[in-house]
């Protein structure tokens, strides 16, 4: 990428959206072979060609790839909105608002409307230009381009429980959660007394 913000809504539909041949081009042109990968459900360690024995073929973008498959599979027509993007470039990270419906093929009228924020790390790595020359004025320069490194998605727990369990999942985690917030408010009144005794005389730390 060299507009992260600009391109990522792309490789996003791509990925969700595309053809098997569309998806495995955009994760070869835009994730490095080493990439890692978060999820509430699954995790992809970084890992090079060579690391696993007796399969030393795979990486860890080979299994990202397995798991873009799975979920393609599952849900084969997804409707998919990219609702923002900010890239941070002193942390090289790329946040990602993003909205989904999810409709598993095999139950019927099953749709799980879900947001999640995804946060990606990118890389920049010199690579030469799509016409075979260098971007850049001057012998042996090349174009910096950004590169993702890990991907990590982050979802409301009763957004996460919809996969789980269709329908009702989300509203039995919000009757947990007005549980929740009942049980802090009892015991926050039980032990006012320990509150403010071990609190009293500190004051928030200045920002530097």
């Amino acid at each position: 990428m060299e507009h992260p913000v600009r391109e990522i809504g792309s490789i996003i539909q791509t990925l969700t959206t595309g053809s098997p041949g569309e998806q495995l081009d955009t994760l070869n042109k835009f994730f490095v072979s080493d990439a890692s990968f978060t999820h509430p459900f699954c995790h992809v360690p970084s890992f090079k060609k060579g690391t696993i024995p007796f399969a030393r073929n795979i990486d860890s973008r080979w299994i990202l790839l397995c798991i873009y498959r799975w979920y393609r599979t599952l849900s084969p027509t997804i409707d998919i909105t990219i609702e923002s993007a900010v890239f941070n470039q002193s942390t090289n990270c790329l946040f990602v608002n993003i909205h989904q419906t999810f409709a598993v093929w095999f139950v019927p009228l099953y749709r799980a409307d879900v947001s999640l924020i995804t946060v990606l790390k990118l890389e920049q790595r010199t690579s030469q230009s799509s016409n075979g020359t260098t971007a850049l004025s001057g012998p042996g320069q090349e174009r910096a381009k950004y590169y993702i490194s890990s991907q990590e998605d982050f979802y409301q727990m009763n957004d996460c429980v919809q996969f789980l369990v269709p329908r009702v999942g989300q509203w039995l985690w919000r009757l947990w959660q007005l549980f929740s917030t009942w049980l802090c408010v009892v015991l926050s009144l039980m032990f006012l007394p320990v509150y403010y005794t071990m609190n009293s005389g500190k004051a928030a730390k200045k920002v530097t």
